[in-house]
């Protein structure tokens, strides 16, 4: 008996002991009141989750690696919303909401006011004017389409406006959003090779990125061969180099390495724009990103400063090659090396400790429809080459001709279906009925998935589902009166590239991996939302959630 107890003496001693080690090694370093110096938000245009060990043979141990073996990892994050493009994608990371509540429903969309699509960061008639950028450059560009707060926004009110949030990006767009209403944002201008601004932030640029665009890296990176990074027999996870499927650039026969950009520029007439779809481009960004840190002070002051670097050359690869191809692989192994650099020297200048590092998506992308097709894959193409919103914009057209005997279609913009609701009144018609009808038409096309009308929207709660995504993709005020998603691997044409936009998995599943700041090396399989993250960095931050947040922070999921 006296061994007994004393065995179970020991087994408790043990489980005990070894319950405070595994508590100490969850217990984060710092305490609660201690903020990082810097935030550093790494989103990578179109990146899809499979990536990251799809080439991870080919991965060195600073980069992506490093990510995964320090950092912690959530495996099954996901958009809420349906329309899955940069702006609503930018949107969601930093507000914390969905398009349904911030109001960015694509990258652009009709307005019945104006009857025209605006792009998501279009400042109407607002007279703001380019800055550093050509004299005819339409610089009419801000986030007042934006209509809740961000982190950023939140942080600079709650530290008396010492805080800093700057947004660099190729995209304008890239820029703008993740920056919010009260930061900086710089965004290149192809026609230059200038990263320039507009007057709703400034009249002048900065002096160093003055001095960053007068070193003309662009010029230089336009010299340059895109050959592949590592020999081209060794990308055996992606499909041959010459295929039927992928699209090409200007000036080129086939979608295949070489790509001598000296070349077409000086033969096609090609410009500092050519740099978009070459990996070449977000080489610049990092390079701007370390000029803005150090231009900026960023990171080197008594409250904490935001860096958003918005790396779009992964979506431009991506349109035109495709998942699969040689060309996204050789971008990726480019961007591992490009972040072990960048990493590096946030080491050196800050210490990854006092550095909050996230890595994530804007949206992820499809495998090109036709390449599936001939693996025997279905798909909702009737013929490639021909768009499928078009078929479904030309066929609501000839119903409602056939039907009512006037097409009353003002727009089909962004997966929505504009009805003229002026026609339907002076008709006395009645606008749910004629909604449902419309529905019901859209449903019987072969390339459609789904629709749902406004008004069941407006009156019922999904949970779960397309309509759930398509809930929170509705804005009442915006959106339109029928929305409608396409058959899943359907997109554009179906061949010579590829997109995103739907709400199925490969669009919607993105990377989320959150680096430094006494974060515990570990792994999540539970389902979140990017809309997770704003909450999640404002309490790294002890700042305010944005005024739309619906999204819960993730913080004790990395303390498990």
């Amino acid at each position: 008996m006296k061994s007994l107890i004393s065995f179970y003496t020991i087994w408790i001693i043990m489980l005990i002991g070894a319950s405070g080690i595994k508590a100490q090694q969850h217990t984060p370093d710092k305490p609660h009141y201690d903020t990082p110096n810097l935030v550093v938000g790494l989103i990578v245009d179109q990146m899809r989750p499979d990536y990251i060990y799809k080439y991870w043979d080919h991965y060195e141990e600073g980069g992506i690696k490093r990510l995964l073996n320090e950092g912690h990892t959530f495996r099954n994050a996901y958009f809420r919303h349906l329309q899955t493009s940069t702006g609503p994608g930018h949107a969601a990371q930093l507000s914390g909401a969905t398009p349904s509540v911030h109001g960015l429903i694509g990258n652009s969309w009709y307005v019945r006011e104006l009857d025209r699509n605006i792009n998501v960061i279009e400042a109407v008639g607002s007279g703001y004017e380019g800055v550093g950028s050509r004299p005819e450059y339409n610089g009419e560009k801000s986030p007042i389409n934006m209509l809740t707060t961000t982190v950023g926004d939140e942080l600079f009110m709650f530290t008396g406006e010492r805080s800093k949030t700057v947004g660099i990006s190729r995209k304008d767009r890239g820029a703008i959003l993740p920056a919010g209403h009260t930061g900086d944002a710089y965004w290149y201008e192809g026609a230059t090779g200038n990263f320039i601004t507009s007057t709703y932030y400034m009249d002048e640029l900065p002096g160093w990125l003055q001095d960053f665009n007068d070193r003309n890296l662009p010029q230089e990176y336009l010299t340059r061969t895109w050959e592949t990074l590592l020999p081209v027999e060794g990308y055996v996870e992606s499909r041959p180099d010459d295929n039927p499927y992928e699209g090409t650039f200007s000036g080129m026969d086939t979608p295949t390495f070489p790509v001598d950009l000296a070349y077409l520029v000086e033969e096609h007439d090609q410009g500092p724009g050519l740099l978009n779809a070459t990996p070449f481009a977000d080489e610049l960004l990092f390079e701007l990103a370390v000029a803005t840190m150090e231009g900026e002070e960023l990171g080197r002051g008594d409250v904490t400063d935001m860096l958003m670097i918005a790396l779009s050359a992964a979506d431009a690869i991506g349109h035109r090659f495709g998942p699969g191809s040689k060309q996204v692989q050789d971008y990726y192994l480019r961007l591992d090396r490009y972040m072990a650099d960048f990493f590096d020297y946030l080491d050196s200048e800050f210490g990854m400790d006092n550095v909050l590092v996230f890595l994530t998506a804007d949206h992820g992308g499809a495998y090109i429809p036709e390449y599936m097709s001939d693996l025997g894959i279905p798909t909702g193409h009737s013929e490639f080459g021909v768009s499928a919103g078009g078929q479904v914009q030309q066929a609501v057209r000839e119903y409602l001709e056939q039907t009512y005997g006037e097409d009353f279609l003002l727009a089909y913009s962004n997966q929505n279906l504009f009805l003229d609701h002026d026609y339907i009144d002076q008709n006395g018609m009645d606008h749910v009925a004629i909604q449902k009808e419309v529905q019901r038409f859209v449903l019987s096309l072969d390339v459609v998935g789904g629709a749902i009308t406004a008004d069941a929207l407006q009156n019922q709660e999904y949970t779960t589902g397309m309509r759930a995504r398509a809930m929170h993709a509705f804005h009442q005020k915006r959106s339109g009166d029928v929305i409608v998603w396409l058959q899943p691997q359907t997109h554009g044409s179906g061949t010579g590239g590829t997109g995103h936009g739907s709400g199925w998995v490969y669009d919607t599943h993105i990377p989320l991996i959150f680096l430094g700041n006494g974060i515990t090396h570990g792994q999540s399989n539970e389902k979140v939302y990017v809309s997770d993250i704003a909450s999640t960095v404002s309490v790294f931050l002890n700042s305010p959630f944005p005024s739309g947040n619906i999204g819960n922070p993730l913080n004790d999921l990395m303390r498990r």
